[in-house]
């Protein structure tokens, strides 16, 4: 038995059907087109067929999201197409590549390809030359059975390069709003400013949302929620995902924030401004529900990470560089979402502190024990006054967290070049306990600074004899800025995203870090065609692009509403057939 490929043009994206005469069926979104594997007969026991839906993303560009900068049609200029289908080898624990096939393609025109072994987690790669530029799509979650059709979507992007997504009419852009990945290729993104008013001779952020739509990076469908509820409308809050109980909690946020030019870091936070509450989305049912208690403190700007247990740590979001009228940011609070009778709640637990006050930190994990118990790196959004000299200390979480048995904060020390304090910086997680930190806004002469350029540095974290953080400047890095985003794919490349700089965005906006040869490359121009943006969002998403949605070009004069901008990344270290 062999399987084929098949390309056919249409009008709309396509998704497998359940007959495996008819894999494919129309669906009324995008312009779009299918590639289908499938079986010319009966599958053996241990194969079955896959059936695979591609649709293009064919714009270059959001600078307007309501006409974005027109693209080819991959499939109109396409001239080879390679689809592979991966796995982890279950005894060697290396990913194989388990089929595979590779031809000039045409419409109309079928290739054969191996058949595909049966089980879970398969990985589906399809990248196709096309004479303008590379394409590429996967779906890194497929499962495959035995007599029966696979299906496998995923969205076609430019390779190297950015693509346009279109986004639904009425849900605005805004300035700091939240993304997270719901584990299945959709995205949650919820609240952000949307408007930038006057206020004499400074301006405000403004017009805090309590929009809420999931995008679907696999098909390229959206769908626009109900919302947060009213009064619930915030920006520069926390998303944080909890698998284990098909929820996302939304932490703190702040309802504005004041903007005055004159000072070297503009922004500034007033706590009465923060909020305490939380609010939890449950997947499922797709809705929001407001939280039953209160957090210890206002917390505006607050980093928040999800632990192996499920239990989620909060940690800052006070007033910057410090306050020195309350240290009650310095307390942390723990969400249990069995908490309530399984409603979630906020535990409560012995008053539980970071060393040193943080506004503006990073807060990123660092391992998870064979006990399966998480540790944490928290680092910078302190002065060198305030933290003794520290700005690393690490989180152990406990493992009887929910008996009243606190985790513990530990001093990190540092080892080589000193490091800046800095503040609203990115921290990367690579792989051999090793960070990499872009951007930010020094602490020095008793105020946040203008970021500077080449602002870049790799953490290397030791626990033993004490913990311990090494430190090295990476050149390279270009244009400061701040409210940027950093990501990676595989622990080893990490692309950054925009920023601010400290009101516009950098122009050199996309830069690639290659930890094997600690270097920076700027994007191509031709393939990194980004919409100037800081204040964005952005999320890994399940085929190891990357989601940037919304940001503004410049914060410093007054805009209006408008439609939300965003665009997806495919990196070019991704994988290929």
């Amino acid at each position: 038995m062999d399987e084929k490929v098949e390309m056919q043009n249409h009008s709309a994206p396509y998704v497998a059907s359940r007959s495996p005469h008819a894999l494919i069926s129309r669906a009324n979104w995008l312009a779009g087109a299918v590639l289908v594997l499938c079986s010319g007969c009966v599958a053996e026991p241990v194969q079955a067929p896959v059936a695979l839906a591609a649709t293009p993303l064919t714009g270059t560009a959001c600078g307007d999201p309501d006409a974005p900068n027109p693209g080819p049609n991959p499939f109109a200029e396409v001239s080879r197409i390679s689809v592979a289908v991966r796995a982890v080898d279950p005894v060697s624990g290396l990913i194989e590549t388990i089929a595979s096939a590779s031809s000039s393609l045409r419409e109309g025109q079928a290739i054969k390809v191996p058949r595909v072994p049966e089980g879970e987690g398969r990985d589906v790669i399809l990248y196709a030359e096309g004479g303008s530029q590379a394409w590429y799509g996967r779906d890194a979650q497929v499962s495959v059975k035995r007599n029966q059709d696979n299906a496998a979507a995923m969205l076609l992007t430019r390779y190297g390069g950015l693509s346009c997504v279109p986004t639904p009419t009425g849900v605005l852009n805004t300035v700091f709003p939240a993304a997270v990945e719901l584990g299945d290729g959709r995205v949650l993104i919820t609240g952000g400013f949307t408007e930038v008013a006057a206020d004499g001779a400074s301006v405000r952020l403004v017009g805090a949302s309590s929009q809420a739509y999931i995008f679907d990076t696999r098909t390229g469908g959206s769908e626009i929620l109900p919302g947060l509820g009213e009064g619930r409308g915030r920006a520069g809050h926390a998303a944080v995902l909890i698998p284990s109980a098909q929820k996302v909690v939304l932490f703190g946020g702040v309802t504005e924030l004041a903007i005055e030019e004159s000072r070297p870091f503009p922004y500034i936070h007033d706590p009465a401004k923060g909020r305490d509450d939380y609010i939890i989305f449950d997947i499922p049912t797709k809705t929001f529900t407001p939280g039953l208690d209160k957090m210890v403190a206002r917390r505006g700007f607050p980093r928040a990470l999800a632990l192996a247990d499920g239990t989620v740590l909060v940690t800052g979001g006070g007033r910057w560089p410090f306050d020195p009228d309350t240290t009650e940011q310095i307390a942390v609070d723990i969400f249990d979402p069995e908490d309530n009778d399984g409603l979630g709640g906020l535990l409560d637990i012995p008053p539980l502190r970071t060393f040193y006050w943080r506004a503006g930190h990073s807060l990123t994990l660092l391992d998870v024990s064979e006990e399966g118990l998480s540790t944490a790196l928290i680092w910078g959004g302190t002065t060198p006054d305030r933290s003794l000299g520290h700005p690393a200390e690490i989180f152990r979480q406990s493992g009887r967290q929910r008996e009243g048995v606190n985790g513990t904060f530990a001093e990190a020390a540092i080892a080589g070049e000193v490091p800046p304090f800095s503040y609203f910086h990115e921290t990367t997680r690579l792989s051999g306990r090793r960070f990499l930190v872009t951007g930010g806004s020094r602490f020095s002469s008793g105020q946040l600074r203008a970021p500077e350029a080449d602002e870049a540095w790799l953490l290397t974290y030791i626990d033993s004899p004490s913990p311990t953080v090494n430190t090295k400047r990476i050149p390279g890095f270009g244009a400061g800025r701040v409210f940027h985003t950093a990501l990676s794919h595989d622990l080893a490349h990490v692309a950054v995203a925009g920023g601010l700089g400290p009101l516009d965005a950098v122009a050199s906006s996309f830069m690639n870090f290659d930890l094997a040869t600690l270097s920076w490359t700027a994007a191509d121009a031709a393939n990194a065609q980004t919409a100037s943006r800081g204040g964005h969002a952005a999320v890994l998403t399940s085929a190891g692009s990357f989601l940037l949605v919304g940001g503004e070009s410049s914060v410093r004069a007054p805009f209006a509403p408008k439609r939300l901008s965003a665009e997806i990344y495919a990196p070019s270290t991704l994988p290929v057939p």
